[in-house]
């Protein structure tokens, strides 16, 4: 897992291939529809965005993936986020869905940390993440990165 600014993406862009893409494709973006994909290369590289209402701690599960490395970039309000490492998680809440590249979990974050407005967060598939927990609406758009 790193959380940064959005500011110090380029630091991290030699993670992947094509993390440059998501620097790139931020500079022009503008907040589409909610819940539109957004195909930057195919489904190897798509952005999601959404515009949601927060939920609390005890209403945001675990959730983990296989296939993509999550880029969550809080465009506005505070998002907290939840991460417990995924080898700790023992209680899946049911099977891994394979069409949309998701296991949620009953176990609970190990810690949470905020990720304002320009900042943002990445996880890969060893790290379970609870998203979208704060106050107010959080608009954000979520970039999936195909391992």
């Amino acid at each position: 897992m790193v959380t940064a600014k959005l500011t110090d993406l380029h630091r991290y862009t030699s993670l992947h291939p094509l993390f440059q893409k998501v620097e790139e494709f931020l500079r022009t973006y503008k907040f589409g529809d909610p819940g539109e994909r957004i195909y930057i290369d195919g489904d190897m590289l798509f952005a999601i965005p959404a515009l949601d209402k927060a939920k609390l701690k005890e209403n945001a599960p675990l959730e983990a993936h296989n296939r993509y490395i999550d880029i969550q970039v809080c465009l506005e309000g505070n998002e907290t986020m939840g991460w417990r490492s995924r080898t700790d998680c023992h209680s899946p809440k049911s099977s891994f869905d394979t069409e949309k590249d998701i296991v949620l979990y009953n176990d609970k974050s190990l810690f949470y940390f905020d990720v304002p407005a320009g900042s943002f967060a990445i996880f890969f598939p060893e790290d379970c993440h609870a998203p979208m927990i704060g106050e107010g609406v959080i608009k954000k758009v979520i970039f999936k990165v195909e391992v």
